[in-house]
This record gives C-alpha cells, sequence and structure tokens, in this order.
C-alpha cells in the first residue's frame, strides 16, 4: 500500500495541501481503488474463478450492478472503471461507502499456478481492510472543498480545525444511554454529508436534551453562566416554538455556535460529574 507519511520538503517547509477540485478527486479516488483491487482487497466481495473449484462465489454473488443497486439504489455504476467519469459527487461518495462496507484484507492470499489461475484467498480481515481503505480516502477527502471524512464508514464533513479534537474525543459520562450516544449521534447527524438546517437544529435540540439531563442531575454550570447557557437554549428557537422566540439570525453561523458551546460545555459538565462523583443514573430526558 502507498506509504501516507513521507515528510517531504513542501511538507516541512509548512505548505498547505493543495485543494481538490472534483475531478481531480475522482482521479485520484480511482488510483486508489485500483491499487487495493489489484492486491485483491475486494477478493472476498467478487469471488473468482478457479480452473479446479469453478466459480467461487463472493459476496457479490455473479452481478455486482445488482447488488449496488439494491443497496444504493445506484443504476449503471459498475465497473468503477468504466463509469467514474459520469459520477457526480453523490454517487462517487456513495461508491466509497459502498466498498468500504466489503472491502477485506486477503490473509492467505496464494498462487494457483495451474493453467496460470491466478490468486485465491480463504481467510480475510475486514477490519484491517477498512482500516487501511479508509486511511487513504481520509486523506484524500479531507483536502477536497471544505473538508470530508469517512468516518464508521459512511462521509461527513470534517469540522473546523480548532474543534476537531473536540469532535473526535468520545463523552465517557456516568450514563451511556442518556449522554454518550445522544452526543454521538447529535455530532453524526450536524456533520453528516448533506446536513441542512433542519438537520442542524435537530442536532443542536438533541445536545440541549443532554444539557437539561445533566442539569436534573444536579450537574451544571456556575448560576451565572448556567443561566446565560439556558437562555439561549430556551429562546433562540431551537426547543420551543412561540412568539417570544428570537429566530432572525443568521442561522448558518449561528448553528456552528451553538453546537459547538453546547458539545464543549457537555464536555466540560462530564469532567465535572466525574471529579464530583455524581453517578446518578435514574434520570430520563
Amino acid at each position: 500500500m502507498v506509504n501516507l507519511v513521507n515528510n517531504y520538503y513542501a511538507t516541512r517547509q509548512g505548505r498547505k495541501p493543495d485543494s481538490l477540485d472534483f475531478l481531480t478527486l475522482k482521479r485520484v479516488f480511482l488510483s486508489i481503488y485500483k491499487n487495493f483491487k489489484d492486491q485483491y482487497y475486494f477478493l472476498e466481495a467478487t469471488g473468482y474463478k478457479c480452473v479446479d473449484r469453478d466459480l467461487v462465489s463472493g459476496k457479490w454473488g455473479e452481478d455486482p450492478s445488482a447488488i449496488i443497486y439494491q443497496q444504493t439504489k445506484l443504476l449503471n455504476r459498475w465497473p468503477i472503471e468504466d463509469r467514474i467519469q459520469d459520477y457526480d459527487e453523490q454517487v462517487l461518495f456513495t461508491m466509497i461507502e459502498f466498498l468500504y462496507d466489503y472491502i477485506s484484507k486477503p490473509l492467505d492470499l496464494d498462487y494457483h499456478g495451474w493453467d496460470n489461475c491466478g490468486f485465491h484467498a480463504t481467510k480475510y480481515d475486514d477490519g484491517a481492510g477498512k482500516l487501511e481503505f479508509a486511511i487513504q480516502i481520509n486523506e484524500l477527502l479531507k483536502n477536497y472543498s471544505n473538508g470530508f471524512e469517512l468516518f464508521e464508514g459512511r462521509i461527513r464533513q470534517l469540522p473546523p480545525s480548532q474543534f476537531e479534537s473536540l469532535v473526535k474525543t468520545d463523552v465517557v459520562s456516568f450514563d451511556p444511554k442518556n449522554i454518550d450516544e445522544r452526543v454521538k449521534q447529535a455530532t453524526n447527524k450536524y456533520l453528516k454529508y448533506g446536513s441542512d438546517l433542519d438537520d442542524k437544529k435537530q442536532a443542536i435540540r438533541t445536545l440541549t436534551d443532554v444539557l437539561e439531563f445533566l442539569k436534573k442531575a444536579g450537574v451544571k454550570l456556575k448560576d451565572k453562566d448556567d443561566s446565560d447557557l439556558f437562555q439561549i437554549i430556551n429562546n433562540f428557537d431551537i426547543r420551543h416554538h412561540n412568539t417570544r422566540q428570537h429566530g432572525d439570525y443568521d442561522k448558518d453561523v449561528w448553528y456552528d455556535w451553538m453546537f459547538y458551546t453546547f458539545l464543549a460545555s457537555i464536555h466540560a459538565l462530564v469532567k465535572i460529574s466525574g471529579k464530583s462523583k455524581k453517578l446518578i443514573t435514574s434520570l430520563v430526558i
């Protein structure tokens, strides 16, 4: 596989990576895909023909186009080498996710020399294959447009660099169901590819529910800070719908501000709860 850690001159001098346009993104993706294909990382999916065993069926069966349609509802997208020129951004990202679901690293790759039969394998490591694929795809996606990443098999927007560590640090609280899982759901919804203002509002609403849960559990900021936080939550058209709500603001800007402010507040409160040992688990939102 391609080495991604070379520290060449431009990088050492602090030069930022060149941004990719969509045509270049497709060209480099195709190179990555072919590299994995040539290393037989899709052999478990495609299966293979053997002079001794006839057809060894893979996870995709005999017609990859059929399973691609069944799972993605996309027609005429296979083989990738022949069809990629017609891919738009949605199709490309969908195919990346589809490939991630089926890539696996062959562990016992062996060349069957009889009649130049070819390479076969019987054991695969899908975890290793997914990891290697995601690493290379993410090196590519982060330099396209405003930046994307393949996260747990699904493409999402990269958070602003100053919030990247905040987003990628898991919340580990005293109540995983009502806090950790909801924070993760909100983050995935907010950053998912193609998220609109309604998605973002719902994600922010979920974070406000978590903050309310923490408050009921006795975990809150100092009185004034807590009051200011809930003034925003309750009066800026997130949780309630009434004439008192302030809705005349630039949501593209302020939703980002609210999302990362609330997320940072939850992280801080969870740390506070850990220090104070307030292990209250019986409350529900």
